[in-house]
């Protein structure tokens, strides 16, 4: 009888045990992914659902990756600029329009005029039976 009550204290433990491994689970993979572990842990306890803080974090963009290709962004100018003869645009400048040219090559699809099609097409044809 003593074992079985044991057994029976022992199961709320264990899941209280596994839901705090599992906000620690969403919490680590916030945190690999560059947000806060403290935060997101703090969060997952006051609503006591890490499901829902792990559908969020997928849908979340990964800020590790964004700073990295922003250092990588970066290191891929200050060589383009090193480099002799190149000339390096600061991101947030387009390129300049062409001057004035209408060759079908310096224009874009929406620039192109509308054509009509022929007065007939070869499915207006009668069908030639053999």
């Amino acid at each position: 009888m003593g074992s079985a009550v044991f057994v029976f204290a022992l199961i709320p433990l264990l899941l209280v045990a596994l839901w705090i491994g599992a906000m620690v689970a969403v919490a680590l993979q916030a945190r690999q992914r560059g947000y806060s572990f403290i935060w997101w842990f703090v969060a997952q306890a006051a609503l006591l659902n890490p499901v829902v803080f792990l559908v969020v974090l997928a849908l979340m963009p990964n800020r590790r990756r964004k700073k990295l290709r922003e250092q990588f962004r970066a290191e891929l100018q200050a060589k383009l600029a090193g480099m002799s003869g190149v000339r390096v645009v600061p991101a947030g400048l387009a390129l300049p329009a062409p001057a004035g040219s209408t060759l079908p090559a310096d224009r874009s699809l929406g620039d192109v005029p509308t054509i009509l099609p022929p007065e007939r097409s070869l499915g207006d044809e009668e069908t030639r039976g053999a």
